[in-house]
């Protein structure tokens, strides 16, 4: 079990904090992703996690432990860079085990280990090559067998995949939340791209200019986020938001031309306040009916289609099954799941959180 108590990291001469103030508790076999902007802080706290960065204040506890002073091979952690580190003059084999053999553990028991590691990731007819003679897939196998053979109860990842293309990602992200389902040990995961938190994590936490916005699982994060930077940094395409105009007279939002109904007791909560409104592209459908946009540009997937329209000068986008055939400048007709909107404090930008029954979509 990992715990962060207020943890701050200030470099010198700078008067802004690289990480400010994280609290967190990392449960023991948790895997725990660290999502966010690049320069949002998120390698830093890993790397203080590991011990090769100090922590300006607050304190680390590894299992109740204050760890703040240890020297990192003295935290029981193995860690997988983004460059992968490997030794470009040894064999995969010799890569694999250079730790063991520099704490001198028996020859019997690397032999053992590195077999159990190069079958659980798929590298066992390739322990006599050299890096140079692998693709990208295999080196980060070789980067990650390394850390399993030293048998730490902890792994800390740092964007491991940056490197690798579309499909390969898709595949080691299976791999790697696999092997540490299968060997139990607690994962730290720090990764910019939201699909990977969302599909690999047990919890995540999400980070920006070195402060939390939220901790949770990835469902809870989505369908619940705590301010407008989770709900836009969350999801693909991101979440459509704008301001808008309560209409008490109507029980209507309104967002630019377009007008979205509300429920009377949802309209009573918003009345005194300025807010923003959200709502994600796949809650927006396109029909004969609804309210009239105006297409900019139409992104085809395959067995789905994008549709970006202006509102209120803001680019908004709809997420709807199947291959929509219109053109740019063309009229079409959305609906909203009124259910899903989001509403934001526009002085805060924090989430306003309502739990009245909305009902159906109403268009």
């Amino acid at each position: 079990m990992i715990t962060l108590r207020n943890v701050c990291k200030t470099y010198e001469n700078s008067n802004q904090k690289a990480v400010q103030d994280v609290s967190v508790q990392i449960q023991k076999g948790e895997f725990f992703v660290l999502v966010g902007p690049s320069g949002c802080g998120k390698s830093t706290l890993l790397r203080m996690i590991a011990g090769l960065e100090n922590i300006s204040s607050g304190h680390l506890l590894i299992d109740e432990i204050v760890s703040n002073d240890l020297q990192p091979k003295e935290r029981h952690l193995s860690m997988v860079f983004q460059n992968y580190a490997l030794y470009p003059h040894l064999t995969v084999e010799e890569n694999i085990l250079f730790g063991l053999k520099v704490r001198k553990i028996e020859k019997a028991e690397q032999r053992k280990r590195l077999i159990e590691a190069a079958q659980l990731v798929g590298l066992t007819s390739y322990l006599k090559a050299k890096p140079r003679e692998l693709s990208g897939g295999q080196r980060q196998r070789v980067a990650l067998a390394r850390a399993i053979v030293s048998q730490a109860p902890i792994c800390l990842m740092d964007e491991p995949l940056s490197n690798l293309d579309a499909k390969l990602r898709a595949q080691m992200r299976m791999e790697i939340r696999d092997i540490q389902q299968r060997l139990g040990i607690t994962m730290i995961y720090v990764t910019h791209d939201q699909i990977e938190a969302m599909t690999m994590g047990d919890r995540m936490m999400v980070l920006n200019n070195g402060e939390i916005q939220q901790v949770g699982t990835p469902l809870d994060i989505y369908n619940e986020p705590k301010n407008e930077f989770v709900a836009t940094f969350i999801g693909s395409p991101s979440m459509n938001v704008a301001n808008c105009q309560i209409d008490m007279t109507q029980n209507t939002a309104h967002v630019g031309s377009l007008r979205i109904p509300l429920i009377d007791s949802l309209v009573s909560q918003l009345q005194h306040t300025d807010v923003r409104i959200g709502i994600r592209p796949e809650y927006i459908s396109i029909g004969e009916q609804g309210q009239p946009v105006i297409v900019q540009s139409v992104e085809v997937l395959g067995n789905e289609s994008i549709v970006n329209f202006l509102v209120d000068n803001h680019m908004w986008s709809a997420k709807v099954t199947g291959q929509l055939k219109c053109k740019r400048d063309e009229i079409v007709h959305v609906q909203f799941q009124v259910d899903k909107l989001h509403f934001f404090e526009q002085s805060t930008l924090e989430s306003l959180l309502f739990h009245s029954e909305q009902g159906v979509a109403i268009t």
